[in-house]
């Protein structure tokens, strides 16, 4: 566990920071709208506080969201804590979030809680959706709502499971969907993280994020693996768009 006290106010980068990022600039201009769908995030939290956010509550129709599980801010610390002098720092740094809430103050979730999301994530044209969770069950309806969004062109980014080498979980697995597995410090494959159906590897190990006490915590699995690979898709995105438009002006 991340001691707090040690801190001092003072900001630190995590070894997955360091890893992908390192003393590189990446501050691009343009905002982009992504979704996190997962316990909800603290808003209030000293790394977060002036991310610009919007949310929807799927399990409490018009209430405000709290994240009383942890999982949903410590995806968010990842993404987009902010480059402010004290905690941790996330990757991106001009970004609107979206906090979907579909996980309960247990970190449980319901299939249908997540198409209901998906569809909401479509009709406010969400560009990346981030699924730090998954199913070990297939659903039909689940893989048609994963299809529709796709052919809308939003990005889904989704941990392939802490399966200690198994099949990887839904959606990760469909076709079009990004699955990702994690690594550890030495860069090898985290025991507890599948083996197939894998897109992307990233840190997962002992990341030091956000927490939803106002705190930091240290988290480990595949669920903060595909948060820092929904940044970096994210700023490859961006980079893409830019050159795209830098080309039709010319």
């Amino acid at each position: 566990m991340f001691d707090n006290e040690k801190r001092n106010n003072k900001q630190i980068n995590t070894w997955g920071y360091d890893l992908l990022i390192g003393n590189k600039e990446l501050y691009p201009e343009e905002s982009l709208k992504i979704a996190i769908l997962d316990s909800g995030i603290n808003k209030e939290h000293e790394d977060l506080r002036n991310v610009k956010f919007h949310e929807y509550n799927v399990l409490e129709k018009g209430e405000l969201i709290e994240d009383k599980f942890g999982h949903g801010t410590a995806v968010a610390g990842i993404i987009a804590a902010e480059d402010n002098d004290v905690g941790v720092k996330g990757i991106l740094k001009n970004v609107e979030i979206y906090d979907v809430k579909i996980l309960d103050d247990e970190g449980r979730g319901d299939v249908y809680n997540l198409i209901e999301a998906i569809n909401w994530c479509i009709e406010n044209e969400i560009e990346i959706i981030n699924l730090s969770f998954g199913f070990r069950s297939e659903n039909k309806q689940l893989k048609e709502t994963i299809n529709s969004a796709l052919q809308k062109g939003i990005i889904i980014v989704a941990s392939i499971g802490n399966t200690y080498g198994m099949r990887g979980d839904y959606p990760a697995i469909y076709e079009g969907v990004y699955s990702v597995a994690s690594i550890n410090k030495d860069l090898q494959r985290s025991n507890f993280s599948a083996k197939r159906n894998i897109d992307f590897v990233m840190p997962g190990e002992n990341i030091i994020s956000t927490d939803q006490e106002g705190k930091y915590s240290t988290f480990s699995g595949t669920s903060f693996s595909t948060a820092y690979a929904t940044s970096l898709i994210s700023l490859l995105y961006l980079q893409y768009n830019n050159e795209t438009a830098q080309i039709k002006k010319t």
